[in-house]
Parts: C-alpha cells; structure tokens; sequence
C-alpha cells in the first residue's frame, strides 16, 4: 500500500529544524562558508564557517568539519576540528566532539559528547563594563572625600 510522503524536513537526532541547506554524506567541500538560516552538514567540510542573523549549524553524525566555526546556533553529533564561536547556543550530542577552543554563551551536552580544547563563556561585556566603572567612580569618589578630610 502506498502512503502519502511527509513533507516535513528530516533532521539529525530529533532537532526539530527547517533545513535551507543540506551538504551530503558523500560530499567534501573546501572553501568558506557564509549563510542565514540552517544548514545541515553530514559530509566533509573544509574550510572557515560563519553566519549571522539566527543561523543554525547542523553538524551530523559520521560528519566532519575542519576550521573555524562562527555561528549563533551550533548542533553538533559530528566532529569539528578548529575554534567554535557558537553565540547564542550550543548543543553536543552523544556523538559530538570538538577539538578546538570555544566560546558560548547557552551549552548543553549529553553523556558521551567531547571538547578538547579550552572553553569560555560569552558574557554581556557591556554589564561587566558598566560594573567595573561605576565601582572605579565609588571608589574615586570614596578618595577624594578621605582626602578632604586630611
């Protein structure tokens, strides 16, 4: 009997995302690489990636990526091999690994998920700042008042 196909996009693990873009299991690539939206790797990539503007990196099981890797949203089975910037949010399944530093801001990883490499997280660098001179000016403040006094 015959069934009428879903439309819906297939994904890795159960990571529920329309997919604009997808590099198949066969395929290796070398170059840079700029986009919006979601992209799913389950090939070979070689080379820098970036996106902006709520951009999504699918990487996949048996998936291999060598470079740097510079996007919001990073959902990773496979293996990178270079620097991860993931902006907003990181997510390492059972299968990922990373072998490079990283900086994140969210990160979530499951049992059996690898980073070999030093991590960080993204702070608001605008809060830390304000923070930081608003004690300077207490303190300066707290100075000049001692100084008075003398």
């Amino acid at each position: 009997m015959l069934r009428k196909r879903d439309n819906t996009t297939t994904t890795t693990n159960n990571d529920h995302q329309q997919i604009d873009t997808l590099i198949g299991a066969h395929s290796v690539i070398t170059g840079e690489l700029s986009f919006e939206g979601a992209v799913r790797i389950d090939g070979c990539f070689k080379g820098n990636i970036r996106s902006s503007k709520g951009g999504t990196l699918i990487v996949s099981e048996g998936a291999k990526i060598s470079g740097e890797v510079d996007v919001p949203s990073l959902v990773l089975h496979g293996v990178i091999e270079g620097n991860v910037r993931a902006s907003e949010n990181l997510k390492l399944g059972e299968t990922g690994c990373l072998n490079g530093d990283l900086e994140y801001s969210v990160m979530s990883l499951a049992e059996g998920s690898a980073i070999n490499g030093r991590c960080s997280r993204i702070t608001d660098k605008a809060s830390d700042t304000n923070n930081i001179t608003s004690k300077a000016t207490k303190a300066i403040a707290k100075s000049n008042a001692d100084l008075k006094e003398i």
